[in-house]
């Protein structure tokens, strides 16, 4: 397990991509009660192990990472 990454918040992190089929970071954290920065470690780390997948959202600056669970 990636240091930062505990075992109690890690399922609540997936609970919200469920429910919207596809979010940034940013949606995800206050959903959970936690930070935009943490929630992106946890959903990167579940990016990494295949349970989410992304797609990259252009616009004005950079782009944005929408998470979704793996197909």
């Amino acid at each position: 397990m990636s240091k930062g990454i505990g075992t109690v918040t890690r399922p609540s992190v997936l609970q919200p991509v469920r429910d919207a089929c596809e979010m940034s970071a940013a949606e995800c954290a206050p959903r959970v009660g936690i930070s935009r920065v943490r929630a992106r470690r946890y959903l990167e780390h579940y990016l990494s192990t295949g349970a989410l997948e992304i797609r990259l959202q252009y616009g004005v600056g950079r782009p944005e990472r929408r998470y979704r669970i793996a197909r």
